[in-house]
């Protein structure tokens, strides 16, 4: 999505490393914007969060100014990348308005949206009901979620290798636990950091 400024909306279950994977991403890259959504965002405070993760001031500006001052600054970077995450939870007129903004994007920046297969069900009422903008924004995502496949034994012993819990005996612990929730990576962390603890890291 970086390098060719396309639309991809990403989704997966809660705990399954959207957001960390998004938060290492901008690390490692230039001219990478992470937003974290919620649901009493309202338009100015959208495009506000947009400006401040920009780096661009805001005080003394209307939305439509702000909004122009973001589109500017983005023009001129050789690859930005806006990433919205929780990007489910936008109320209606947010989610409406973002439409309206990205037709100015187009091309210029690449976004990425991650949030749980809630928004699938969204979108397809949206086209059901034909609310306005809908049909055009599932058209700018390719028509596709990209879906992430749920977590597993197998992830969770990477994880444990990466962090530098190698002794069977504890990667075991931590897969014990993390089977009782769905392999969910908030709890393999948890796990993770008890097991350290225990061997006194």
């Amino acid at each position: 999505a970086q390098r060719w400024r396309n639309v991809t909306w990403v989704t997966g279950e809660a705990g399954c490393g959207k957001s960390t994977t998004a938060r290492v991403y901008l690390q490692e890259h230039k001219e990478v914007f992470y937003i974290l959504c919620s649901e009493d965002m309202k338009k100015g405070d959208f495009v506000r969060e947009i400006a401040r993760t920009v780096g661009i001031r805001t005080e003394g500006y209307n939305i439509r100014e702000v909004w122009g001052l973001i589109l500017d600054d983005i023009i001129q970077m050789d690859a930005p990348l806006l990433v919205f995450d929780e990007a489910d939870k936008l109320t209606e007129p947010v989610f409406h308005y973002f439409i309206s903004l990205y037709n100015k994007l187009e091309e210029k920046c690449g976004v990425v949206f991650l949030s749980t297969d809630y928004i699938a069900k969204r979108i397809s009422n949206g086209l059901r009901y034909q609310k306005p903008g809908y049909k055009e924004f599932y058209s700018r995502i390719g028509r596709k979620f990209y879906e992430l496949e749920p977590t597993d034994v197998n992830d969770v012993f990477a994880i444990c290798s990466a962090n530098g819990v190698t002794d069977k005996k504890d990667i075991d612990k931590v897969i014990k636990e993390a089977s009782t929730c769905d392999f969910d990576l908030r709890r393999v962390r948890k796990s993770i950091h008890k097991v350290k603890r225990m061997v006194g890291e």
